[in-house]
């Protein structure tokens, strides 16, 4: 069999044939190519308008999906299938293109075998992307003729693809940064950020680690940002932002791994140093949402990313004082937040649709929440302080029941169907694994009172310490985020970063 580099290169003919290609196509996935390719020269593209009556042509799928762990030298591929029926020609050539005739970084190659009236597509993933969801469209041509002069009724078929990336179980040593405050995961490009504050822990680094892993191994940096509060990264991963002690908002680009860009908060900008997970958080409007001020009665404001100043909420907030606690939904439509832990009576937890930008008060009567706290993707689940899941509308989806060793992280699923819960003893010389909890989270609001287990799986490797002390008391209560696809599991605490696949039956499968 002959692969061609041609966008519509094709050979057969008479009683069947056979054509296919590496594809130029144009694909919409997450992790975009470093250069824009085009079709290789001598390359044609024919757009026929012309239909071939007689005969019709089907593809046996409007969607595809394919996957393969991370560092895996040949993917499996992918299969797609061609009929054609009628009266009229016996001949049959197909094509598998891409979109406008541009390069997909996420496919090797796409090539098409015709017997008879039938053909076979077999399209192969590109081995070596980091972890992550791909999503883009193959075209599928069907014709009479070599040339694709004119397509057969039902041609051209787009077939849509979604290709994950997992890993396998992977253990890295940090125990040389300490204790992080936030992590984020950067899907476009599969690396992994954590914040190591000034005055957090016993290291103080004061620095932004990144973790990058290839199919060889993994490799980490620091960027120094003295003074560094948090970090939070935009929706579509093209800006990572820092905050300082001296009221600066540092704008780092992923891809090199350097600050661009510093603006300076005239109202200056408030921080706990506390233990919290998220302090800042960018929503879909490009905000990023943090408190302001420079003593404990803070406010609460946002920089805009696309304008390059600051604002205050709307409403303002009267009762920020202490702590700034966030939760953000993968998309960034949806953000919660809770006004404070150190007044009493305690405020309400407020939150905030990115549409229209309000602050509103939890309709329940929510007040707080330290750690243990996400959103799905959508933002139509909620997980709060690792008990309860709530749906947008605030109804209970169910409790999660709390283990004797105490919980020590938990996060929603991308899709909101699962709920995960890493839990294990903190006693100096306890020998038992890290086990992660799953429940079931899909059920509408209203129907159950606790969300029941799908099952648990253990970790070979304790994330973070066993034994806390002064001021390291919350090195026991590791970072956790769930892949975009819903597939593994990145862990990071004081001692390793650990990314471990979710088996698949106790998984949850993205709608």
């Amino acid at each position: 069999m002959t692969v061609l580099t041609g966008a519509l290169a094709a050979c057969g003919g008479g009683g069947g044939g056979g054509g296919g290609g590496i594809l130029p196509t144009g694909g919409a996935g997450t992790a975009p190519p470093a250069a824009t390719t085009v079709t290789p020269p001598g390359s044609t593209t024919t757009t026929p308008t012309a239909q071939t009556g007689h005969v019709k042509v089907s593809v046996d799928t409007a969607t595809l999906t394919m996957g393969y762990q991370m560092g895996d030298p040949a993917p499996d591929a992918g299969v797609v299938n061609v009929v054609a029926t009628g009266d009229g020609p016996k001949t049959l050539f197909v094509n598998a293109t891409g979109a406008n005739g541009k390069t997909d970084p996420h496919i090797e190659s796409a090539q098409a075998t015709v017997s008879g009236m039938s053909a076979r597509v077999v399209v192969k993933p590109k081995a070596g992307l980091p972890l992550g969801v791909y999503k883009g469209s193959l075209t599928i041509q069907s014709c009479p003729d070599a040339a694709c002069s004119a397509n057969y009724e039902g041609s051209p078929s787009t077939v849509s693809y979604t290709l994950s990336v997992t890993s396998a179980y992977t253990a890295l040593d940090t125990s040389a940064y300490g204790m992080p405050r936030t992590m984020v995961y950067d899907a476009v490009r599969g690396d992994i950020y954590a914040s190591y504050p000034a005055t957090y822990g016993l290291i103080n680094i004061s620095a932004i680690a990144k973790f990058h892993r290839s199919g060889a191994g993994w490799s980490s940096s620091t960027l120094s940002v003295p003074g560094l509060q948090d970090i939070a990264l935009t929706t579509d991963g093209s800006v990572l932002a820092a905050t300082d002690m001296s009221n600066k908002v540092h704008l780092i680009d992923p891809a090199t791994f350097t600050i661009k860009n510093s603006y300076v908060s005239a109202a200056g900008i408030g921080d706990s140093g506390s233990s919290n997970e998220v302090s800042i958080a960018f929503t879909n409007d490009d905000k990023l949402w943090m408190l302001t001020g420079t003593t404990s009665w803070h406010e609460l404001g946002y920089f805009d990313l696309r304008t390059r100043t600051f604002g205050a909420s709307n409403p303002r907030c009267t009762n920020c004082y202490g702590g700034s606690y966030f939760a953000v939904s993968g998309d960034g439509s949806r953000l919660m937040f809770t006004q404070s832990a150190s007044i009493s009576p305690r405020p309400p937890m407020l939150y905030m649709d990115a549409a229209d930008n309000i602050f509103r008060v939890n309709p329940i009567g929510l007040d707080f929440f330290y750690w243990l706290s996400s959103l799905s993707h959508s933002g139509d689940r909620f997980l709060m302080s690792g008990q309860v899941v709530y749906d947008r509308a605030f109804g209970t989806v169910g409790r999660l029941p709390q283990p004797y060793t105490g919980v020590r992280a938990a996060q929603m699923a991308p899709d909101g169907r699962r709920a995960y819960m890493l839990n294990y003893a903190v006693e100096p010389g306890d020998s038992v694994p890290p086990r992660v909890d799953v429940y079931d989270t899909s059920a509408p609001a209203g129907t159950r009172v606790n969300a029941p287990s799908v099952g648990s799986f253990t970790l070979p490797d304790m994330p973070g310490c066993q034994a806390s002390y002064y001021p390291y008391y919350e090195c026991y209560r590791p970072r956790m985020r769930v892949t975009p696809d819903g597939n593994s599991l990145i862990i990071l605490g004081s001692q390793r970063l650990i990314v471990t696949p979710i088996p698949k039956a106790l998984s949850s499968v993205m709608p």
